[in-house]
């Protein structure tokens, strides 16, 4: 897959997530933490607090610090 490097609209990132091999990550990137939906690329910050937002959206994974999550995925 290419690079994107335009993020995401909000609508294509949801649409992304409800496959079920897809989840939105927090990363961290050259400046600073950055969310993307893997597969599909960057996802602006405020469109990612939208989404965790969703009451259809779960965190899967707490990451390296319990109860700081760093994975979600839409809930099925």
């Amino acid at each position: 897959m290419k690079a994107r490097k335009e993020a995401l609209r909000l609508r294509q990132a949801v649409e992304l997530l409800h496959r079920t091999d897809t989840r939105m990550m927090l990363m961290h990137g050259r400046d600073g933490d950055e969310f993307y939906i893997v597969p599909g690329g960057r996802l602006d910050a405020r469109d990612a607090l939208k989404i965790l937002e969703r009451a259809d959206v779960r965190s899967f994974d707490d990451g390296l610090f319990p109860g700081h999550s760093q994975q979600w995925r839409m809930s099925r």
